[in-house]
């Protein structure tokens, strides 16, 4: 039986030879090898048992997947080792290799606005923050760096086209990804990994940050020979459904970051989700442009942390405001000045809501009572993050909650 490298060595040395034949001196500018030459590179690898065992299939790369087609393998096999590269076997021996390829070690990367990192720290297993320069050089954060600017109100994220060095990094090792296929499965797990990755994203800016974060996000191999085609990678942008404005990077707690992922991950999935759909409540609630829509968004976000299954008649003001304060405990006049804060918050929410308008003095105080109730936010959820089944609300209304 022919040897795969043997035969793809002698047919790309024969197609080298007669491009240097046909182009004496090649420029990059020129023209690359006429038809018939890249018809009997293409033969050559139809004659290989390495492209035969994959034909047709699906390679995971740059996010697509291109199908594995002899015309486009020959391509490739002549940029990498005839012209200009001119190293014949290097790229006879990287063809075989991607063929060859089922599974490999993959890395998610995402570049984060709107949070600072001082070091690196894990946060899953195989998953790391840090600052974005030290996230290692790549082709795709060549292109973030090449397309930031300085903005021109200070903002560190407007839009994606337009923003400045980001202020974070996450890294996300995944060992066994599928790379070649003649299903979806890639595809699947690389949705799935977005999907855990936006959950993180979601959880610091409701329990860390407290205000609007920005994520760009894509897909790398570790082995970059693997790069199939890297050219075509793009960024998935993790946003709430209304894009924010986001500001320079808040400063964390490496400690409470690494603790509230731990608890998260910890919790049954229900409460996962159940805690999930108030933060994203939250999470729209920093980027309305308008104070009355941060308002209303505040308000269920904290409605739908603190409600129980159903069936409960208690005014929102009240429950959120006893529930709120008892979950978070501290002593009573910590308590109450919470609660009246929340209480300022709903006396927002029902202007709003009935068609009033803001009093000169209300409006005034309306940033002040929004950042309160965002910091308030914060420490209910940091506490609930800690208790794995769902709370007794009427009980921790007359009784506050002990320490986790």
């Amino acid at each position: 039986m022919s040897d795969d490298r043997s035969i793809l060595v002698a047919a790309l040395e024969g197609a080298v030879t007669a491009f240097r034949a046909a182009h004496p001196n090649p420029t990059l500018l020129g023209s690359g090898p006429d038809r018939a030459v890249l018809d009997a590179l293409s033969a050559a690898i139809e004659r290989c048992a390495a492209y035969h065992a994959v034909a047709g299939q699906m390679v995971f790369s740059g996010g697509s997947g291109p199908v594995l087609h002899s015309g486009p393998l020959a391509s490739l096999l002549f940029s990498k080792g005839g012209w200009p590269s001119e190293n014949v076997e290097g790229a006879v021996d990287w063809l075989l290799k991607v063929l060859r390829t089922r599974k490999a070690r993959a890395l998610v990367k995402a570049a984060i606005w709107g949070m600072q990192m001082d070091q690196a720290v894990t946060v899953r297993r195989n998953a790391q923050l840090m600052p974005f320069d030290t996230l290692p050089d790549s082709y795709m954060k060549d292109r973030i760096k090449a397309r930031a600017r300085s903005s021109y109100d200070g903002s560190a994220w407007t839009a994606p086209t337009y923003y400045e060095q980001p202020d974070a990094a996450y890294v996300e090792e995944v060992a066994e990804f599928p790379y070649i296929g003649g299903d979806g499965a890639a595809f699947q797990r690389m949705n799935d990994l977005e999907e855990r990755l936006n959950d993180i994203v979601v959880l610091l800016q409701a329990t860390v940050t407290g205000r609007s974060i920005a994520v760009a996000c894509w897909f790398e191999y570790l082995d970059h020979d693997l790069e199939y085609a890297e050219w075509e990678n793009a960024f998935t942008w993790l946003l709430p459904e209304v894009h924010p404005k986001v500001a320079r990077g808040a400063a964390v707690s490496d400690a409470q970051v690494q603790t509230n992922i731990a608890n998260f991950d910890a919790l049954p999935p229900d409460r996962r989700a159940a805690i999930l759909r108030s933060m994203e409540r939250f999470r729209l609630s920093q980027g309305r442009r308008q104070g009355v829509d941060r308002v209303l968004d505040l308000t269920l976000a904290f409605e739908i942390a603190v409600s129980g299954p159903g069936g409960e008649q208690s005014p929102p003001s009240y429950k959120v405001g006893v529930r709120t304060v008892q979950a978070i405990g501290g002593p009573l006049p910590d308590r109450q000045q919470r609660r009246a804060t929340v209480g300022d918050l709903y006396k927002l929410r029902n202007q709003a809501t009935h068609g009033g308008q803001l009093k000169a003095k209300e409006a005034k105080a309306l940033d002040r009572i929004l950042d309160d109730c965002g910091a308030i936010y914060l420490q209910l959820m940091t506490r609930l993050l800690t208790i794995a089944a769902e709370p007794d609300w009427p009980a921790i209304e007359l009784e506050a909650l002990s320490s986790p």
